[in-house]
């Protein structure tokens, strides 16, 4: 008894199979280059775009937690410009992500992560450190990044906008802060009063003695007068 076939019919449709398992693979063959070069930008897009959302959550968190002392879109204030070339360049994400969480000893910047006490989580204090780093391919050469105010040619108005705008509003018309303009209640109060509220704080106001010099806030009141008076 024989176990062998001659049936022209099977060996025809094992025939087409095997054509079409080679063509199958010669497919895979040449897609697996296109793959390898279409890939990877999918994943940068991807990044990117990724990135991109977490920027703007960064932003909220930013402008609602530090604005008030680094200004609004980190150009500084009483606290560095973190928007510069010079911070950017110096430190990675995870340094700036090390300092929001921490803190820095010694000064107004304190710890903002939930473990140490603050109210940010690590998702949040990521997305804050992406806001920061979308900066970096427009970010401005700043040599005085770390202390804005120490710039000797700023006058009252430029001095009000870096540490005073984000909180008493550019116009003075109050934000966090209250109005300061021409229908406020601070036009009842003398000089000496307004420089002593810079100088030594207020309720949530921090102080600025250690951040402007006598004749700067002497100039940051000027303007005030000037603009109350219209």
């Amino acid at each position: 008894m024989s176990y062998g076939t001659n049936d022209p019919e099977l060996e025809r449709s094992t025939n087409r199979w095997m054509a079409w398992g080679v063509v199958l693979l010669g497919l895979f063959v040449l897609a697996f280059p296109v793959y390898r070069i279409l890939q990877p930008a999918k994943l940068a897009d991807a990044q990117a775009a990724f990135d991109e959302r977490l920027a703007v959550q960064g932003e909220e968190i930013f402008t609602a937690n530090c604005a008030q002392c680094h200004g609004g879109e980190a150009t500084g204030g009483i606290a560095p410009a973190l928007n510069s070339e010079q911070f950017l360049g110096s430190v990675t994400d995870q340094q700036m992500h090390q300092l929001i969480s921490t803190g820095v000893p010694g000064t107004l910047m304190v710890a903002y992560s939930a473990d140490f006490g603050g109210t940010l989580t690590q998702q949040q204090i990521t997305a804050t450190v992406t806001y920061l780093r979308s900066f970096e391919d427009t970010a401005p050469d700043f040599p005085a990044w770390f202390r804005p105010l120490s710039q000797t040619d700023l006058n009252g108005e430029e001095l009000y906008n870096l540490a005073c705008s984000y909180c008493h509003g550019i116009d003075l018309s109050g934000n966090i802060g209250p109005a300061l303009g021409p229908d406020s209640g601070i036009v009842l109060e003398d000089d000496a009063f307004i420089e002593d509220r810079i100088r030594n704080g207020f309720g949530e106001m921090p102080s600025f003695g250690n951040s402007f010099t006598d004749d700067q806030i002497s100039n940051i009141v000027g303007f005030i007068r000037d603009e109350q008076a219209g």
